[in-house]
């Protein structure tokens, strides 16, 4: 049997090093590096997404579970 939260594990691994990331190219804005704008926007939106579809996830999977 496969465990339904595994989707949501990987996800979150995957979310917690684009956070870190974020956060990385948010520093290297503060210290004026004009190039981590960009990144730090798309990193934003990718993150955006992925705690839409963990959020999802864990929706779906409460449901499953008749929570």
């Amino acid at each position: 049997m496969q465990d339904s939260l595994t989707p949501i594990d990987t996800s979150f691994e995957r979310w917690t090093k684009l956070s870190d990331a974020f956060e990385q190219h948010l520093s290297h804005m503060k210290q004026g590096d004009e190039k981590a704008r960009a990144e730090a926007l798309r990193l934003a939106r990718e993150l955006d997404a992925l705690t839409r579809l963990i959020s999802h996830d864990l929706n779906t999977a409460k449901q499953r579970n008749g929570a």
